[in-house]
């Protein structure tokens, strides 16, 4: 049986493209970029930022997804009403995040107290939305198969308007500050208003989603620590977190624009008009452009898989591979369009991981629901969201790191040129930061999956057997 209707998709993938539209400001790599070389931070300050908001996404997320497990509003929801009344606050907070009012050197400690303060208002405000939003995939069907659906397209959204617009703002941005001559800092603070506060907004559709699993919750956590404890029993979470983690040290992704900045002849591409962010766009489109088409295959690699976790070490497999010839083939002249083809076609399979990790994740859902009769909506996508900023801030707190031991000095806009600008120790090293870093990481993400014990006929018992018991627990309200 279906249970989700055509305008609830339409409504709730219309509310995810608008989120996403407000994440491609600050998830991506040109975030760290705007520290570095708009906002003018000293990449260790960076760095330092970065690792410090991180450790606060850490301790937030956490506390939000345990407090949304202990709570129900009146009408029984414990989720849609956040994905209401969070867009506003989540809009605002993104103009004030990206407003740079001073770049001296004396006024340093004003404007990063000024940063932090405005980037944990914004996270908590954010944190709330998208804990409840990917929380409800889980609780929109009892029907695992027509949530797999539902979640595969809601991943497909989502990652392609994150992929398209956190590359294609920055090269946008970059070039409209070029042809009128105005600053980056202007450029962005226009960006962050248009596609921030506006995202958000389009964002409040996604509570058009409905919550099915309801009565469902005969028993519900009545404390923090519990909540903790529920987590800690969760080993298909864990692992999947771990694996997660070790995927944080792909950190030479967040070095493509440096590469490209200091690397590459400003007149390479578009007689100057293009700089390194375009660069950085058109290559991140080279490489990811397969991976949106290997999000429509997603069901095809999880059945010649037999499940998502094989799927997923397949996928980090072909990316360890390609880097690997990729970085043997080099940079020098048109071998960097041959490289990143070749890392593009490895990433093919890796389209499908945000969708296999989401439909991972509610089955881990659905495991301690049968195993202690408690659902843990909250605390398990707090953790993903948690983990997932985790990462990016460990990523971008490697890659700013990396930055700072090559003693990488920011260069004004107004330079003749970039190239021979850097430290040796830089021209030595950034193409193999760039190119290898990912693919230690998806070698180290493999081996937690390997301790992966949930076979599709585990999950095919867990469903049959859950669905016996709301059909009791229904019938006893009743």
């Amino acid at each position: 049986m279906n249970y989700i209707s055509k305008k609830e998709k339409v409504n709730f993938y219309t509310g995810l493209f608008g989120q996403n539209l407000v994440y491609s400001l600050v998830g991506g790599s040109f975030f760290t970029y705007f520290m570095t070389d708009i906002a003018f931070f000293p990449a260790l300050v960076v760095s330092a930022l970065l690792i410090v908001m991180k450790v606060w996404d850490g301790i937030n997320d956490p506390i939000v997804g345990s407090f949304i497990d202990q709570h129900t509003f009146k009408n029984g929801e414990k989720l849609r009403p956040f994905l209401r009344y969070t867009p506003l606050p989540v809009g605002i907070s993104t103009i004030l995040l990206f407003f740079v009012f001073s770049t001296k050197e004396d006024l340093l400690w004003l404007r990063i107290s000024y940063f932090v303060i405005m980037y944990i208002c914004w996270d908590l405000a954010y944190t709330l939305q998208d804990v409840a939003l990917w929380g409800i995939t889980a609780s929109v069907s009892p029907n695992s198969d027509e949530r797999d659906v539902f979640v595969k397209w809601a991943r497909i959204i989502g990652s392609s308007v994150f992929g398209i617009f956190s590359m294609g703002i920055p090269m946008i941005m970059e070039m409209v500050a070029n042809a009128v001559g105005s600053s980056m800092a202007l450029m962005t603070l226009v960006c962050a208003v248009i596609f921030g506060l506006g995202g958000a907004m389009i964002s409040q559709r996604a509570s058009a989603a409905k919550e099915r699993i309801l009565a469902a919750q005969d028993k519900k956590q009545s404390n923090l620590w519990e909540s903790f404890k529920l987590l800690f029993q969760n080993r298909i979470l864990l692992l999947t977190t771990l694996a997660n983690l070790f995927g944080a040290l792909a950190f030479g992704n967040n070095l493509l624009t440096y590469f490209f900045k200091y690397k590459i002849p400003e007149d390479f591409i578009g007689g100057g008009l293009i700089g390194a962010l375009g660069l950085t766009t058109i290559c991140s489109a080279i490489t990811a452009i397969p991976s949106v088409f290997g999000m429509l295959f997603a069901d095809k690699i999880k059945k010649f898989c037999k499940g998502y976790i094989n799927a997923m070490m397949l996928m980090q497999a072909c990316n360890l591979i390609s880097r690997v010839i990729a970085f043997f083939i080099g940079f020098e002249g048109n071998n960097i369009w041959l490289s990143m083809i070749i890392i593009g076609i490895g990433n093919f399979p890796m389209g499908a991981s945000s969708i296999a990790q989401t439909s991972v994740f509610c089955d881990s859902i659905d495991y301690m629901e049968w195993k202690t009769g408690k659902r843990t909506e909250g605390i398990t996508f707090a953790m993903q969201t948690s983990f997932t900023k985790i990462s990016s801030g460990i990523t971008a707190g490697l890659a700013t790191l990396a930055l700072h031991l090559l003693d990488y000095k920011a260069i004004e806009d107004t330079a003749e040129t970039f190239i021979g600008t850097q430290s040796a120790a830089f021209e030595a090293w950034i193409w193999p930061l760039v190119i290898l870093t990912p693919a230690i990481a998806s070698l180290l993400y493999i081996i937690p999956l390997m301790f992966i014990r949930y076979t599709p006929e585990k999950r095919k018992q867990v469903e049959t057997e859950l669905k016996e018991r709301r059909a009791a627990l229904n019938n006893t309200i009743k």
